[in-house]
């Protein structure tokens, strides 16, 4: 089995990820907050022949491996405690590797996790125990809709000394009412003289479908689906991106009949570094009419003055030379490029990076 969301898979752990996880999970430093610290990779190989070999067996934990969909690398993983007689209670836990964080993959995994424990395994509950010195991770849940529901002091003898724990909860009739109330109310509706920039909808999904599954769009685009069905997830990641703060997009629209051409916005959003990357696709027949040249400003603006940015970066394919010259344009800078760093369609492929700098602050 396997769990996909736009930007990871997500798979049942194995002796064949174990050196892997021993790179991340060996890092002290980073792992402080953790129970379990292997010292060797004889402890990672001892840990995962441990694990249930079946998911939803009670009283057993079960372990994933979150993979990086873009590199094709294990990124952390994710331990699912199955408790209770009656088999309907969850506890989680997530540990990823710090070159991955602050990029919304916690959440994107998490979330995930929870949808398919809630929605497919059909569960009642799901914990989660947290050290209070722990401020990413409650942060983490308290916006995935935990809540608190004990304190316990120095109930824990972890790394040779007692520390308090934390138990946070959710319940699927939470969870349900979440999900329904958290798109974005005051989702911002960007205008320029001839466009509107709105917030995706469900209603978008056709429209999403035929630009990313033109030949034309995907060639230099690094996302492209088969079939409406699965574009549902691309209508999700811009859901998502809402809701986990990790960036927006918006459906841009001509003024008059409010006719759909394109998508652009800011993802991979890292508020403690305060830079996001930008996207923009648009479909064919509105190509040449200066649409990128009037909106993409716009976009940058929120990004600087309500985001608070001070970066704006761009990654295009090298040979992509339409948007490299439209970045230009926009006196965005070349920085340089990334030689064969991804695999696309069977081939490696380089990536131009483009930045734009905040001057104002």
């Amino acid at each position: 089995m396997k769990i996909e969301t736009s930007r990871l898979l997500i798979r049942p752990i194995s002796q064949t990820d174990k050196e892997l996880v021993f790179e991340y999970r060996s890092d002290k430093g980073s792992n402080k907050y953790q129970s379990w610290i292997p010292e060797t990779i004889n402890d990672v190989e001892t840990f995962i022949g441990k694990v249930a070999k079946q998911i939803n067996e009670p009283e057993t934990w079960f372990q994933f491996v979150i993979i990086e969909k873009k590199s094709e690398k294990i990124i952390g993983d994710l331990g699912i405690h199955f408790f209770g007689e009656e088999n309907l209670q969850i506890e989680i836990g997530c540990t990823l590797n710090k070159l991955f964080q602050n990029k919304g993959y916690a959440t994107e995994s998490v979330e995930s996790v929870i949808d398919y424990l809630f929605n497919d395994l059909k569960k009642h509950r799901i914990i989660t125990s947290i050290d209070p010195e722990n401020k990413s991770s409650i942060k983490l849940v308290e916006r995935l809709g935990f809540r608190k529901e004990a304190h316990f002091i120095e109930s824990l003898f972890i790394n040779g000394k007692w520390v308090d724990d934390i138990i946070y909860a959710i319940t699927k009739k939470e969870w349900d009412k979440k999900k329904k109330t958290s798109t974005v109310s005051n989702f911002p509706t960007l205008t320029t003289d001839r466009f509107v920039l709105r917030q995706f909808n469900r209603k978008d999904l056709e429209n999403v479908y035929k630009g990313l599954s033109h030949p034309d769009v995907i060639k230099y685009y690094g996302i492209s689906f088969e079939t409406l069905e699965a574009t549902k997830e691309q209508i999700t990641w811009f859901r998502n991106l809402e809701i986990n703060e990790t960036g927006i997009w918006w459906a841009i629209c001509n003024k008059e009949d409010l006719t759909f051409i394109g998508a652009g916005g800011f993802n991979d959003l890292e508020k403690e570094n305060r830079k996001a990357e930008i996207g923009f696709w648009l479909l064919p027949e509105n190509w040449g009419k200066g649409i990128m040249k009037e909106v993409m400003p716009v976009i940058c603006d929120f990004g600087f003055k309500i985001l608070g940015l001070h970066r704006i970066e761009g990654f295009v394919d090298s040979e992509n030379k339409n948007c490299k010259n439209g970045l230009r344009k926009l006196n965005f800078e070349l920085e340089g490029t990334m030689k064969d760093c991804e695999v696309k369609n069977g081939k490696y492929v380089s990536l131009d990076i483009y930045s734009m700098i905040n001057k104002d602050k």
